[in-house]
């Protein structure tokens, strides 16, 4: 569907729905294809969705889950992503922690601790997106909270203009580290690309 004919639908919807009182908010499934086309260059929740998961099928894949077997369930915490991107995205990417979490937790290879519960470790770990990563604070951590691995990634981006076109290229990295050693175990980027075009 093109932006052109999903404006026109939301146009009919709403004059249909509303009468004379104004604009009204639709939901998704009140106009078929609405989440389905792009509104703009910017990341949003399907592209977020889309490349987590690309990442998670990369990890159940990936030779990790066999040294969890192994290991008998070890416990495992999923850090926050770091943003580097210049898109709002930070409580979309925090709502995607409890995606990876429940995805771990259903796969039945770990113990997942929420670091929900622990907040001083959360601060710890954002304070440190703006320094030097510190590989000693990784054991600090696993420490703290009897996590034998971390789960951490971030989102970048690469932005290319030319006349009236743009292209934004995205990209999830995650990774999964030994939380002893600071030893990375398992990583994978996923991406996609977004563009305006004439």
């Amino acid at each position: 569907m093109s932006v052109a004919r999903l404006a026109l639908v939301l146009t009919s919807v709403l004059a249909s729905s509303v009468g004379c009182g104004g604009p009204q908010a639709v939901r998704g499934e009140q106009v078929e294809g609405l989440d389905d086309e792009a509104m703009s260059t910017g990341l949003d929740k399907r592209d977020l969705q889309k490349m987590l998961q690309e990442n998670m099928k990369a990890m159940q894949a990936s030779a990790v889950v066999a040294r969890w077997q192994k290991e008998n369930r070890p416990t495992l915490a999923v850090m926050p992503l770091k943003n580097e991107t210049s898109e709002h995205v930070d409580a979309a990417l925090d709502s995607l922690l409890s995606d990876i979490e429940t995805t771990l937790v259903n796969a039945g290879h770990v113990q997942v601790v929420s670091l929900e519960r622990q907040p001083q470790i959360v601060e710890e770990v954002r304070k440190q997106y703006s320094s030097a990563f510190d590989p000693a604070a990784v054991a600090r951590w696993g420490k703290q909270i009897g996590a034998k691995y971390f789960v951490t990634g971030k989102v970048f981006s690469a932005d290319e203009r030319q006349d009236d076109e743009r292209r934004v290229q995205y990209f999830l990295f995650l990774q999964v580290l030994d939380a002893e050693t600071g030893a990375i175990a398992f990583q994978h980027k996923s991406s996609l690309t977004k563009a305006i075009v004439k």
